[in-house]
């Protein structure tokens, strides 16, 4: 078939994953994950890696991009993966705060760690600028793929994708309004004009709305109304208007206001919105505004460097004001753990507080719930709609829809503390045993050789081992010399010695080069005074604590006292707790006892639903209209099929006379269905014209570069069939087509001025392909 979907996530607005086959080609869009990180949702995904042409990234969250380093990781991913820079560098992030947000409160994730994340994201992914087209050839089929801006979040990008005569474009997640630092979905570049011809994209792949089927209310876009606010006067939506007023009135009454976000997602906008405001208002300073993120300062870096992919209204402000940055932000300070945001700012004080986990089904976002959700005065901001089975779809439907002002929830709390010294003790033991002991060596295949690794153990390369090749006769010959000449020098220390240490240093291959072979190597470094004396261990000890307690040394020898050089038995077992338990953090991860309690959760604060910056119902509807695709797609999503009945009655009852084209059939996926399968080659119109013709075409170019012209011909036969036709061209005569086909071609518009005295036979053709 020339064109198959295959979602791989059975709900698009959960996490979206799928497979692409385009004209023999395979695409893999989008590679998201939730945020429990279960492999078994990925087990549909694995038959297919080793058929993956390539994998194009559209946004720089968990949900578009999170099971990426685990894909290319732990199986032979080769083909290449695409995304814009600035999606790289925030995934990166992403992967990495999602990590880090669970091991606070779990165990950690088996899935892949933080180098496996690094590595990925610094070696594997090939960045694009937009508009910048990337080209595959496999064969002898090209497939290109070129992003375009969406809108939602920095960096993010639609991606049209073109194999031979097919076209598709993959959208979803975007938005077709300005916001404050960035400009909409680029539209012109989904109209068909601008492609260089007349000629209709196939398909279009596209997400359901999220809040369709939900009574929630829509037109948050619109503009917003006048204030007499300093601080609500910078809004410039109805959103926004509602969102500040809501939050400013819980600050005043003495309450803090939650809102989760993910870290390279929405957030960005929302602190340019409250930066703006308070610096508005002057009389909101003593209200602190905390983003609670392990990863928020390395974020912020990474905004702030990425000008050339923001909206048109930041450049010129940029350009117009010196020293300007949208991303400087005054008001807004950034902690990296929940321990040092409340010893900075007490929580029975009223702030607002950005966090992780827009879903509240982790992290710290989940554990301020749980301690403030109690408080009348709390309020807490719902961003988008939730997929189903989560905390906040919870809470959505129960005091947003039903208007619930006060509930019990059974909910489970993961809790995370330390081991008692006996057990860590034990464990940094057995830790420094396997790490003493010296490990086998491992199967060398390409970069090492049998005689290679017998001469680092030290044992001669002349003993023979089933099932491996004979050592050469130059490499015995060269190790022959090499012992004659140490048995010359009697040097039997150094021999002794060098052994040792071949014995100790087992080569074995670092992470990420296969193919490469090292040696550990470990130099002990010893402390010295002044005079280049080395100090001993007791020496050593004295000069530390001589260091950490200089006030009571110095008065000591105020008061004509000498300080004891004697050190107690406690004081001695405290410094070697310090450095047992300092070189276990340094050298092994600390264990920790994790665990999972059921509580009950009261919840008596405010709730409140903000709508995200995604598409809105007629946002969508004006977009497929303008893009006008043959077939649109509709990826599926768990109870939520209203959005494809919305536009199967929208294409069928509207009509569209200036554009003069059939409606797009829309096709919807959902979670049990069969791969989607469409047959897009249409029938091909050849015409064969003799050479006295072609000096007097003449073709108008339209301002975007498209070549029109049109012909108007009579059939000479009264029957026409599916062979060929014999077309005249008169000078007065009307247009008269056949009933199976005409000869105007599909792609023309627009007609030139034709020399109608020339009579001329054409050879009108029709070919099924």
């Amino acid at each position: 078939m020339d064109f198959a979907l295959l979602p791989i996530s059975k709900d698009s607005l959960e996490w979206q994953c799928s497979i692409l086959k385009l004209g023999g080609l395979t695409v893999l869009l989008n590679c998201g994950w939730t945020e429990s990180l279960d492999p078994k949702l990925l087990i549909p995904l694995i038959p297919h890696l080793q058929e993956l042409d390539l994998i194009v990234l559209t946004h720089s969250d968990v949900r578009h991009l999170g099971a990426l380093p685990y894909v290319l990781t732990k199986y032979p991913v080769s083909c290449p993966v695409v995304c814009t820079e600035p999606v790289c560098r925030l995934g990166e992030l992403s992967c990495v705060a999602c990590l880090e947000d669970r091991e606070k409160y779990r165990e950690p994730a088996e899935a892949y760690e933080v180098d496996d994340v690094l590595r990925i994201f610094m070696s594997r992914l090939t960045t694009l600028k937009y508009r910048e087209t990337f080209r595959i050839s496999v064969n002898g089929r090209v497939l290109a793929a070129c992003p375009y801006p969406a809108g939602s979040h920095l960096g993010s990008a639609f991606w049209t994708l073109h194999c031979g005569s097919l076209s598709a474009v993959y959208l979803v997640d975007g938005t077709m309004r300005r916001g404050r630092y960035l400009d909409g979905v680029e539209v012109d570049r989904l109209r068909p004009l601008c492609r260089g011809s007349a000629q209709r994209w196939d398909v279009l792949v596209t997400a359901p709305v999220p809040s369709m089927g939900l009574p929630l209310p829509h037109g948050a876009h619109h503009k917003a109304k006048p204030s007499t606010s300093k601080a609500i006067s910078v809004a410039r939506t109805v959103r926004e208007q509602c969102f500040l007023e809501e939050t400013i009135t819980a600050l005043r009454k003495g309450g803090s206001v939650l809102i989760p976000a993910d870290v390279a997602g929405w957030i960005s906008e929302a602190l340019l919105l409250f930066e703006a405001a308070w610096g508005q208002d002057r009389q909101l300073s003593s209200y602190p505004i905390c983003w609670l993120s392990s990863v928020g300062d390395m974020v912020l870096d990474q905004v702030k460097t990425r000008l050339e992919y923001m909206g048109q209204e930041v450049l010129e402000a940029f350009e117009s004001k010196i020293g300007h940055h949208p991303f400087v932000l005054k008001n807004i300070r950034i902690f990296q753990s929940l321990e040092e945001l409340i010893a900075s700012h007490p929580l029975n004080r009223p702030k607002v507080i950005f966090t992780s986990s827009q879903h509240l089904d982790g992290g710290d976002a989940r554990e301020l719930f749980f301690r403030l959700s109690s408080e009348p005065k709390t309020l807490l901001w719902l961003v988008g709609v939730a997929p189903a089975g989560t905390l906040a779809r919870q809470l959505l439907e129960d005091f947003v829809l039903n208007y619930c002002h006060g509930k019990d929830y059974r909910l489970q709390q993961y809790l995370k503390s330390a081991l008692p010294d006996e057990e860590l003790r034990a464990f940094y033991e057995k830790m420094q045993e396997q790490a003493s002991e010296p490990a086998p060596p491992p199967e060398f295949t390409v970069a090492m050789k049998a005689e290679d690794i017998l001469s680092v153990k030290g044992e001669d390369p002349k003993v023979k081992e089933e099932g491996k090749t004979e050592v050469k006769s130059e490499v015995k010959a060269e190790l022959k010399i090499k012992e004659e000449r140490k048995e010359k020098k009697g040097n039997k220390e150094t021999k002794e010695s060098t052994l040792a240490a071949a014995k100790g240093n087992v080569l074995w291959s670092p992470l990420g080069w296969p193919s490469s072979r090292t040696a550990a190597f470990q130099e002990q470094r010893t402390e010295s005074d002044q005079y280049g004396q080395i100090l001993t261990e007791a020496e050593l000890r004295l000069w530390k604590v001589q260091d950490q307690e200089g006030n009571k040394q110095s008065q000591s020898h105020a008061e004509g006292r000498i300080p004891s050089m004697v050190f107690t038995g406690i004081e001695v077992a405290k410094e070697e707790a310090a450095e047992w338990r300092e070189s276990l953090r340094e050298h092994f991860r600390e264990p920790m006892h994790c665990e999972v309690r059921e509580k009950i959760v009261k919840v008596n604060c405010k709730i409140r639903y903000l709508p995200d910056n995604t598409l809105e119902p007629a946002d969508l509807t004006n977009l497929l209209q303008l893009a006008s695709p043959r077939h649109v797609v509709l990826l599926p999503s768990r109870g939520n099929t209203s959005t494809g009945d919305m536009l199967k009655a929208y294409f069928e009852f509207s009509t569209q006379p200036e554009m003069n084209r059939p409606a797009p059939e829309v096709h919807i996926l959902r979670p049990k269905d069969f791969p989607l399968q469409l047959a897009l080659r249409s029938s091909k119109r050849k015409m064969q014209i003799t050479n006295d013709l072609w000096p007097q075409i003449s073709y108008m170019k339209s301002l975007d570069g498209v070549r029109v012209a049109r012909l108007r011909g009579l059939t000479d036969v009264a029957k026409p069939e599916l062979g060929p036709l014999d077309i005249d061209l008169e000078e007065t005569a009307p247009p008269k087509l056949p009933r199976q086909g005409h000869c105007a071609l599909p792609c023309l518009t627009r007609f030139s001025v034709l020399q109608w005295d020339w009579r001329v036979r054409l050879f009108y053709n029709f070919l099924h392909c």
